[in-house]
């Protein structure tokens, strides 16, 4: 494994904030990382044609590094764009970052450092920690990243309070080997945490900066659904015991009450009768989604 580091950035629509990050970019540990792809995901404004103009500019001063700069064809999503980066970078290990400036360079260059020389490549995952609340991002925000906390803290005994940061840096076999497993939404970075945590990769978390973002947010009203379908999905494939045993213990409870009390009055009704086939039902395919999830 090389010890270079390529940095995938996904774009869409960022066009005002082009010429910021590259000023911001200057910073960059270019020792570490010597590869910085962009995934134009369809933008609508002239973000491709800047970012073709920037990146000319710069590798006059910067030979050493390589520019990529991708195209999707058509709107495919955030997730989608960072697996086109890192299926076509030229090294084995991987970071992410937003070019909206959310996260610092500086903070990239200390999690690359310790992935690289502090830590000799021990962890799979070094992730971005932020401090979240409403003076840099939503209330909508906020309540999605409470809920996946602790349902998925609670599935895998953890207490991690940072599932979906954008600022990472991973090995860039173990994302491809479990990449279908991932969204190719805006729910990517969770979905890779979560993966990483049911195959007991290496995961470390460091603590940094987070500023609200400039300009409009591309989170959607109905992407906040669509986030929590994805991951209590993916929850249910790695975790059905945990997932549903808050359903089913309630439900078994109910069917021995009406048990015993149909066993008391001498008949069995139909309401015992449903429970007990919704709850059999249920614990079959427990163990069958637990099977399939072993054999994988």
């Amino acid at each position: 494994m090389n010890s270079k580091i390529s940095l995938v950035i996904p774009v869409l629509n960022e066009s005002n904030e082009i010429e910021n990050f590259f000023n911001e970019l200057q910073i960059c540990n270019f020792s570490l990382i010597n590869e910085i792809i962009f995934v134009d995901d369809c933008s609508t404004d002239n973000s491709y044609e800047l970012l073709q103009k920037k990146i000319t500019q710069i590798k006059t001063v910067s030979k050493n590094i390589n520019f990529l700069l991708l195209n999707n064809l058509k709107n495919r999503g955030y997730g989608f764009s960072i697996k086109k980066g890192v299926h076509s970078s030229n090294n084995d290990i991987i970071a992410i970052i937003d070019l909206d400036r959310t996260y610092k360079i500086e903070d990239l260059n200390n999690i690359s450092n310790q992935f690289i020389n502090d830590y000799k490549l021990k962890y799979d995952l070094i992730a971005g920690q932020r401090k979240i609340d409403i003076s840099n991002t939503s209330r909508l925000k906020i309540i999605g990243k409470n809920i996946i906390n602790t349902i998925t803290n609670f599935c895998f005994n953890e207490k991690i309070v940072d599932y979906n940061s954008g600022l990472r840096v991973f090995k860039k076999d173990k994302f491809i080997k479990h990449s279908h497993m991932m969204s190719n939404r805006f729910s990517l970075t969770t979905s890779m945490t979560i993966t990483f945590l049911n195959e007991n990769y290496d995961i470390k978390f460091h603590n940094i900066k987070y500023e609200e973002r400039s300009g409009q947010s591309k989170l959607k009203f109905l992407d906040f659904f669509k986030f929590l379908y994805t991951i209590f999905s993916l929850l249910f494939y790695y975790k059905p015991f945990k997932t549903l045993i808050p359903l089913i213990l309630p439900l078994f409870i109910a069917f021995i009450f009406f048990l015993i009390k149909d066993i008391g009055s001498n008949n069995i009704t139909d309401k015992t009768v449903l429970l007990f086939n919704f709850n059999f039902l249920l614990i079959i395919l427990l163990f069958i989604i637990d099977r399939i999830n072993k054999l994988k």
